[in-house]
């Protein structure tokens, strides 16, 4: 009779030890940067016209895409962002525009491999279903990458670990040093010809 119910006892256990761990591989892209990817996620390219990675399970309805800005670009725009100005420009776009009720928490500040991030929850509603988003920005001193993982906030629970993992696992490749920006000048130095 003990023994029927220390069966039944380990029964519980037992699936709870079967639930499959996630195996993630390292995926580089365009030798610019590496990320960690969960082998559920598959390689696509209709997310977003500029990212340079995308990845999706319809299936399970995951997505991620990172989106790399060249900071010597964006000084030939003379565009002078720090990655507070860039986050509240990305974070004013329009993928929180294009989510109903879409609500941006306040990021929190963290080191991703060395570098300064912002990392924000976005919520809202897509065709009536609620969606829940991770939004990482990272900066380096030769780009911004904008890093941006969605579910079905029913989903959150089951892949929060996965998404951060993802996230904490970007890594900037070695750049050339002639793409690195101008340094900024100092407005408060002056220069007194010397005649």
């Amino acid at each position: 009779m003990i023994n029927r119910y220390i069966f039944l006892f380990f029964i519980p256990f037992a699936f709870v030890s079967c639930k499959r761990e996630t195996v993630f591989t390292e995926v580089k892209v365009n030798n610019r940067y590496s990320m960690l990817v969960p082998d559920y996620l598959q390689p696509c390219t209709d997310l977003h016209k500029d990212a340079s990675m995308q990845y999706q399970n319809i299936e399970k309805d995951v997505y991620a895409m990172v989106i790399d800005e060249k900071k010597k670009t964006m000084q030939d725009y003379s565009l002078d962002y720090d990655i507070d100005t860039y986050f509240n420009n990305i974070a004013s776009q329009g993928f929180a525009e294009n989510i109903k009720d879409g609500k941006v928490g306040i990021p929190g500040r963290q080191e991703i491999n060395g570098h300064k991030a912002l990392i924000a929850e976005v919520t809202g509603k897509i065709e009536n279903n609620e969606v829940y988003y991770k939004l990482a920005l990272v900066e380096t001193p030769y780009e911004f990458y904008q890093i941006l993982i969605w579910t079905r906030a029913q989903n959150k629970k089951d892949l929060e670990a996965d998404i951060i993992k993802m996230i904490e696992s970007f890594m900037e490749l070695p750049h050339p040093k002639d793409e690195l920006p101008s340094p900024k000048s100092n407005d408060s130095v002056s220069v007194t010809p010397a005649w």
